[in-house]
């Protein structure tokens, strides 16, 4: 999918999250000590995830809202909520939970990067696609 400049950044981003999504899956599959893993998995959370989660909704949240978006919004926040769910305290970090992680990641980014960013790239504007890019810097 041919990305706008704007919008490079978030998407090399997503590369990165399809890595992690596969090396939570396989991980869940082959027993990997969970604890581990789970290590690896909050780290990335912490400094490239919610930062990247915090980019989309500060940046495409309102104004795709505005382009009459809402349904891609409300799945936007509502995955990313429930990403954020897995590394909160107290929360069971096994191998069902590492694979569910996986799964909801993977599928995550392949409706940001096959619905919400073509949407962004068709309805907002380039000051507003501007807006997205200097977040990311």
């Amino acid at each position: 999918m041919k990305r706008v400049q704007a919008l490079k950044a978030l998407s090399n981003d997503h590369h990165q999250g399809l890595v992690l999504a596969k090396r939570a899956m396989q991980a869940a599959d082959e027993y990997k000590p969970a604890k581990m893993v789970w290590a690896e998995m909050t780290m990335h959370f912490s400094d490239v995830l919610e930062p990247h989660f915090q980019i989309e909704e500060a940046t495409l949240a309102e104004p795709l809202r505005a382009a009459g978006e809402t349904e891609l919004v409300e799945r936007l926040e509502r995955e990313h909520a429930q990403l954020r769910a897995f590394f909160q305290p107290g929360q069971a970090r096994g191998y069902e939970e590492l694979k569910a992680f996986g799964e909801l990641l993977k599928a995550h980014i392949r409706f940001e990067e096959r619905e919400l960013f073509e949407a962004a790239q068709e309805k907002l504007s380039e000051h507003q696609l501007q807006q997205v890019e200097a977040a990311c810097r």
